[in-house]
């Protein structure tokens, strides 16, 4: 199976298709790059008996539903946080609350307990706000690596300081246009 080839003869259709489907240009090249990243990763496995253009527009379209339920899924987590900090505070809740600084001493003793690997990717995804396809590029490692640290990363993150404390720092992000 000569890759390149293929690449050549349907990047660009399969490019429109998924901007049919996500209506996002960057999102539609990452749905795109992430199938062709994949199929050069098991090239050795992979054998399409059938026409290529078949396997390849059902793989974008996965590949696009995956991107769209990502989004459905921040923007819940988004709304969420909105809903609950609209409802009626009680007037003792600010005597709980975190200090900024108590917050930033607290994201620091996590990232400190990431993998060095695992933090330059969560860093790169979240404060960067590179498309995994980039940060693979970036360092030479494949896509599913990066979902590997991704995973690691947030897993660490959610067991030491909470999903609460993600969500804020989400919110921090979505209110300074660091997450589009």
């Amino acid at each position: 199976m000569d890759i390149r080839s293929i690449y050549i003869s349907h990047y660009d259709k399969l490019y429109r298709y998924a901007f049919t489907i996500l209506r996002d240009d960057d999102d539609a090249r990452d749905a795109v790059q992430s199938v062709f990243s994949r199929l050069w990763e098991k090239k050795d496995e992979i054998k399409i008996t059938t026409d290529a253009g078949s396997y390849l527009y059902r793989s974008v379209y996965n590949e696009s539903l995956n991107i769209i339920a990502a989004r459905q899924n921040r923007g819940k987590h988004h709304k969420q946080y909105t809903t609950e900090n609209h409802e009626e505070e009680a007037p003792y809740a600010h005597e709980h609350a975190l200090s900024d600084d108590e917050i930033g001493r607290r994201i620091e003793s996590v990232m400190a307990q990431l993998p060095p690997q695992c933090k330059i990717v969560f860093l790169k995804s979240r404060i960067e706000d590179k498309k995994y396809a980039e940060i693979a590029a970036e360092l030479g490692i494949s896509i599913k690596t990066v979902e590997v640290h991704m995973g690691k990363a947030l897993k660490i993150i959610r067991k030491a300081i909470g999903v609460f404390v993600v969500i804020l720092c989400l919110v921090a992000y979505y209110r300074e246009g660091f997450v589009k």
